[in-house]
């Protein structure tokens, strides 16, 4: 019986079905290309295993290539619910087996089995939350499976996704800036937001989608080192455990078995396309807990960058919730970019782009840190390593004078930051583009804030406090992230570049430098005033004599983090790698050391036993003790200003 237009002239329930066939679905080229080769036996027999967390739009995509095969004329059948009796009794040529929610699957332990019977020209697609495991890599199956991770929605797919489900442009270009590209959170916001009229509340989105997320996988008494994972960048045993004190290795082997967290080895992360959801989520539901978490991993980070962690800073980044920040400086655990060094052949292919996309004068003022200075320069590639963007920058104190001499607006910002006498400690952000004609949505997807980073780390200025960044007028997004954190324009530098005004901002991250500026940002975001940077030779001179006091420690100025044991542990990290830093370079190295350790560090040997032991005078062993305590003190007020 078929479904006709009825009497009155309106829709009939299967028209209306047929006018939806198909809207939610945008997007997933290469995936659908691949499936087309497989209908056409280019591959041979072929398992296509796509995967992603909740939300990500497996089922549809199972139904867009569903709908192919029919097309196509191949005989298809849809697998998602099975029990531990179900029998497999297709055998016709073409055949096509969709096997949605094979985690629902494992129970039977026979589906590979099974899958082995079919006819060679069969084609099969499984979708699952889980990435492949290693059954599915060996006996043969590696050289038949090919793997397909669901990457997030563009940005311009998400906004036609959008537009296709009723939501007007401006409501849609808010939606897409908070959805992450998960089809699952785009699909509910249009559905709530057109039914209201009016764009739905993020809260209340991201609460639908965490239920969708965390569905079975679930367990209350591992709810904080959840929302630990979901909140830091990546996850491991020892965080968990300076964090909450709890027992961290149950813990740690529960998130890995998370399907939306993504274990390497020793470490987690929450996969990035249900993040913010599950972040949005967590901060409604327990507002008080989720700024107390906040406010510990921040303390936890800051003591590992000032014990020399070369992670710390992208961990403190990540924990700021600006997305004006977040846009400009930010490394993303799932990064779909790399920040490379320059590769020959890359002048040419960056030079090209931008001299063809009205950027002629501006590269020929760049070329230059290309072939004269590489180690100024982070290029960021996609997968197929080819560069998607560039950062170029430099400190004053230390740019070779040739490379200014050809670049005068490099040499205008050099100037200014000698005339500031901030030579030494300002790094020049000289330029941060996404090279034109690149991938679409690459922007939003992390690039920026890669080669923004990727250049702070380059640079390893011990005392980074002032950045000048070069941006053009009609950037405003460079203009947003400036001003949020402080900057603002320097009248004096302006110049015109390829019919474009280019301007300079200055930014002053203050006397604690980039580490507390970031932990700063953090504070005020949470509503805590930051700790103060008082420090003195003399509180540096209390904390040595009392190293072995938790006590003492804890109360000292140096002290970071929560009260406990982690208070006084931060403050011998800080003495250690001071001492480390501060005394390698001294003439008596070897001496002052060993004083250090056997007075303070190692143990608490007495002076006069120290001396003997150095074959050294009382009076000179104390000249040497006041100047290694001296050279400490020195290093870490240094730091902080």
């Amino acid at each position: 019986m078929a479904f006709v237009r009825s009497a009155g002239g309106g829709w009939t329930i299967g028209e209306w079905i047929a006018s939806r066939h198909g809207i939610g679905f945008v997007g997933r080229t290469e995936e659908l290309s691949l499936f087309d080769r497989a209908l056409q036996g280019e591959s041979g027999p072929i398992v296509i295993y796509a995967h992603g967390p909740g939300g990500s739009g497996k089922t549809a995509l199972l139904r867009a290539m569903r709908r192919r095969a029919g097309e196509a004329g191949r005989r298809s059948c849809w697998l998602s619910d099975p029990t531990a009796g179900t029998t497999f009794a297709w055998s016709s040529d073409g055949l096509v087996v969709f096997v949605d929610k094979l985690d629902r699957f494992e129970s039977t332990g026979s589906l590979r089995d099974i899958l082995c019977t079919f006819p060679a020209n069969a084609v099969v697609v499984v979708a699952s939350r889980h990435p492949p495991g290693v059954e599915w890599r060996r006996d043969g199956w590696e050289h038949v499976l090919t793997e397909v991770k669901l990457a997030p929605l563009s940005q311009d797919y998400s906004l036609t996704l959008l537009r296709r489900l009723g939501v007007p442009a401006a409501a849609a270009d808010a939606i897409q800036r908070w959805a992450a590209g998960l089809p699952l959170t785009l699909v509910l916001a249009a559905t709530m937001s057109v039914a209201r009229g009016a764009v739905a509340r993020e809260s209340e989105i991201a609460t639908k989608v965490a239920a969708v997320v965390t569905d079975g996988e679930q367990d209350l008494r591992f709810q904080d080192a959840l929302h630990v994972c979901v909140i830091a960048r990546t996850t491991t045993a020892e965080l968990l455990s300076s964090v909450l004190g709890t027992d961290s290795d149950s813990a740690f082997d529960w998130l890995a078995g998370r399907s939306y967290i993504e274990s390497n080895d020793d470490l987690l992360t929450v996969h990035e396309l249900v993040r913010p959801s599950l972040c949005t989520a967590m901060a409604t539901a327990a507002p008080e807990r989720d700024q107390q978490l906040r406010r510990r991993l921040c303390d936890h980070y800051y003591r590992d960058a000032v014990a020399g962690s070369r992670t710390a800073l992208a961990d403190l980044a990540h924990l700021v919730s600006s997305p004006r920040v977040q846009w400009g400086y930010r490394l993303s655990a799932n990064a779909c970019y790399s920040a490379t060094s320059v590769r020959e052949g890359d002048a040419a292919i960056v030079g090209a782009r931008l001299s063809g996309h009205g950027f002629r004068d501006w590269w020929g003022l760049s070329r230059g840190y290309y072939h004269y200075s590489g180690a100024n320069v982070v290029v960021a590639r996609g997968g197929d390593g080819a560069p998607a963007g560039h950062a170029i920058g430099f400190v004053p104190a230390t740019a070779p004078r040739e490379l200014l001499a050809g670049d005068p607006i490099g040499a205008g910002c050099a100037a200014y930051a000698q005339q500031i006498g901030a030579a030494s400690t300002t790094l020049v952000w000289r330029d941060t583009i996404i090279l034109p004609g690149g991938t679409q949505g690459a922007a939003d997807a992390g690039l920026y804030s890669l080669l923004n980073f990727s250049l702070v780390q380059r640079a390893e200025i011990p005392r980074l406090r002032h950045a000048l960044i070069l941006a053009f007028d009609r950037s405003e997004r460079v203009r947003e992230f400036c001003q949020e954190i402080g900057g603002r324009a320097v009248p004096g530098l302006r110049w015109v570049v390829d019919g474009r005004t280019l301007g300079c901002y200055h930014i002053d991250l203050g006397i604690g430098g980039l580490l507390s500026a970031q932990r700063d940002v953090v504070y005020r975001e949470l509503h805590v005033p930051p700790p103060s940077l008082t420090t003195t030779a003399a509180d540096v001179r209390r904390a040595l004599d009392a190293f072995g006091s938790d006590d003492a420690l804890s109360s000292s100025p140096l002290a970071i983090g929560p009260a406990g044991p982690g208070r006084a542990e931060s403050v011998r990290a800080q003495l250690r790698a001071a001492a480390e830093a501060a005394l390698a370079g001294s003439p008596h190295a070897t001496q002052l050391t060993t004083i250090v350790d056997r007075r303070f560090l190692l143990g608490r040997d007495a002076h006069d036993t120290i001396a003997r032991s150095l074959v050294v005078s009382r009076a000179t062993y104390f000249r040497r003790l006041t100047e290694a305590v001296d050279r400490i003190a020195a290093h870490l007020l240094a730091q902080d200003g």
